[in-house]
C-alpha cells in the first residue's frame, strides 16, 4: 500500500536512491557512485552521478524543495550527461513532466506503508544528445590533465594554465576518447561507495584522499615523473 501524502525530505530521497543505485550496479565493480559532482567549476553540483561505461546524472526535488533552480541546473546537466534523471517527491511530479525534456528520466520517490521509499518510472531517461566536449573536459583536475596529455605524447606549457590544458586537450582527441577517459579519470579517484565525496575542482578532497584507492591512483600519478606535476 502506497502513501503518496507524505512529504518526503532531500534526506529520505538520497538516502533510498543512493541504496537504489547500488543494487542496480551491485554487480559492476567498475562502476562509481558520486554524492555532490560538482560541474562547470562549481556553476551546479548534481546530488548524485553514475560513472561506468557512461555518465549519468541524478537530480533530487523533494516535495520541501522548489523548482526554481532546476532551469540553469539543466542548462549545465545537458552539456555533460549521457542521461538525466530528475528524482521527484510526489508535490513535484506533474510540474516536473511538463518541463523537463522528454529524454530526462523521471522518477516519483514514493513512501510505502511500511516506511522505506520506492521509486516509480514516469518517464525513462533517453541518451542525450547535447553533451559539450568543453564541458566535459573541465571535469578533469590538473594532474590528471597533465598525465593525460603526457601519455597522448603532447607537450605543453610547463606553467600552463588550467584553460590552457583543457583547450589543449580538446584538440588533442576526439570526443568519443575525451568522454572515456574523463569517466577512467573519475572511477579512479577513489572509492565513492562509502559515502559522501565533496570534490575540489582543482584537487582531492580530504575525503577522496583518504581512500586506499584514491591513494594509489595519486602514487601512480605522481611516479610518472612529470616537473609539471603538482603537489
Amino acid at each position: 500500500m502506497q502513501s503518496k501524502s507524505v512529504t518526503l525530505r532531500d534526506s529520505d530521497i538520497r538516502s533510498a536512491l543512493r541504496d537504489k543505485l547500488r543494487l542496480i550496479h551491485a554487480d559492476e565493480p567498475d562502476t562509481a557512485i558520486i554524492d555532490e559532482l560538482s560541474l562547470s567549476q562549481g556553476q551546479a553540483r548534481v546530488d548524485l552521478a553514475v560513472v561506468n561505461g557512461s555518465f549519468s546524472g541524478y537530480e533530487i526535488k523533494s516535495d520541501r524543495d522548489t523548482l526554481n533552480r532546476l532551469p540553469g541546473q539543466r542548462a549545465v546537466y545537458e552539456k555533460c550527461f549521457n542521461t538525466i534523471t530528475i528524482v521527484v517527491g510526489s508535490s513535484h511530479v506533474a510540474a516536473c513532466m511538463e518541463t523537463v525534456p522528454n529524454w530526462w528520466g523521471v522518477w516519483e520517490a514514493v513512501r510505502q506503508s511500511d516506511a522505506t521509499i520506492e521509486f516509480d518510472e514516469r518517464q525513462r531517461p533517453r541518451d542525450n544528445e547535447r553533451i559539450s566536449p568543453e564541458q566535459v573536459v573541465r571535469l578533469l583536475w590538473r594532474d590528471e590533465l597533465i598525465v593525460t596529455l603526457r601519455e597522448l605524447g603532447v607537450s605543453f606549457r610547463a606553467k600552463a594554465t588550467r584553460r590552457e590544458l583543457w583547450e589543449t586537450l580538446l584538440t588533442a582527441m576526439s570526443p568519443t576518447e575525451l568522454f572515456k577517459t574523463v569517466r577512467e579519470r573519475l572511477r579512479a579517484r577513489g572509492d565513492w561507495r562509502s559515502g559522501p565525496t565533496p570534490f575540489r575542482g582543482d584537487g582531492l578532497s580530504r575525503s577522496a584522499a583518504n581512500s586506499p584507492r584514491s591513494q594509489a591512483n595519486r602514487k601512480w600519478l605522481l611516479s610518472q615523473k612529470s616537473p609539471h606535476l603538482q603537489n
